[in-house]
């Protein structure tokens, strides 16, 4: 399991080959507000290492769907797969009991996986207004062309 470094990311000047919208950075702007009402994050487990929100944090190499979390646990996962995230944040929210988790989805409110899995299990935020995710350079992205949500697990904690 990593642990947070702070310092800049290295990805400046041309866009990487590897960067997708599934690489959007949450601003810290928006993580101070989440901390400020329910305190640090203990692990983020759905990060790069220069976006890591919290002391602890595994990569897309250390694969978060197969670690276990613990504590405060903040997850921005990919928009393009959120269902195995969820699936995942279900499983650990009722198998750990010190495990709790606050993750921005896309407010996709009509898909099967968020009727089926996020209604019944978590606690609901609706976010007014858009997200300016970051970008590869840390800079806001253009115009969000969706909204996002957060849900809160296990349902009742929040």
């Amino acid at each position: 399991m990593g642990r947070l470094q702070l310092k800049p990311s290295p990805h400046f000047g041309e866009k990487p080959s590897w960067w997708s919208t599934d690489e959007w950075e949450t601003p810290d702007s928006f993580i101070q507000a989440l901390e400020a009402r329910y305190g640090p994050f203990d692990l983020d487990p759905c990060c790069r290492e220069e976006t890591a929100k919290a002391e602890y944090f595994y990569t897309r190499e250390e694969n978060g769907l197969i670690q276990p979390w613990h504590g405060l646990v903040w997850v921005n996962p990919p928009y393009s797969q959120p269902r195995c995230w969820v699936e995942k944040a279900i499983h650990e929210a009722q198998h750990e009991p010190s495990c709790r988790v606050i993750m921005l989805l896309p407010a996709a409110i009509d898909t099967t996986w968020f009727h089926d899995l996020v209604l019944p299990n978590a606690d609901l935020e609706f976010i007014r207004g858009r997200i300016r995710f970051l970008g590869w350079q840390r800079t806001p992205i253009g115009s969000p062309t969706a909204g996002s949500i957060l849900a809160f697990f296990p349902k009742g904690w929040k």
